[in-house]
């Protein structure tokens, strides 16, 4: 009869414990945590480390906008995006909207775990097919820029 309870019991835990995972894998990311200043802490291109010094700067997310920093000398650069959530990781859709690149387009995935935002994301070239990176990660063969921040 004990047996019989203990794995009662072990099954309850399984069961809550797959329940909450696919919670988690199904929850869609709250937009409104991406505003505010955030700090690079990684980023890699086409599986290649980036080096810190190319990490420095701060960008800046609002509900509708990111800001990234330029090369010293130029504005910042400003980037429209939208999300959709259907998905997870949630996919973002990326526009230049000033500057020489401006219209320039991208594809991507973003997401928060915890206290880091991770983003991957391929430019789009036109006449050429651009494929959204798959996972939230840059490799040689995807050509995904990926970079971790943390906010400020």
């Amino acid at each position: 009869m004990k047996t019989v309870a203990t794995a009662c019991l072990a099954m309850l835990v399984l069961a809550a414990s797959l329940a909450r995972a696919e919670e988690k894998k199904n929850a869609k990311l709250d937009a409104g945590k991406l505003v505010g200043t955030w700090t690079y802490t990684a980023g890699m291109k086409a599986g290649e480390k980036v080096e810190a010094d190319k990490l420095k700067g701060e960008v800046d997310i609002t509900k509708d906008t990111i800001s990234i920093p330029a090369p010293e000398g130029m504005p910042k650069f400003n980037i429209g995006y939208t999300l959709d959530s259907k998905g997870t990781p949630t996919k973002i859709d990326l526009v230049i909207k000033d500057g020489n690149f401006k219209d320039s387009k991208a594809i991507g995935l973003i997401a928060l775990d915890g206290g880091t935002l991770k983003l991957a994301y391929v430019m789009v070239v036109p006449g050429q097919d651009a494929k959204r990176p798959e996972k939230l990660e840059s490799t040689k063969d995807n050509g995904a820029f990926y970079f971790e921040l943390k906010k400020k």
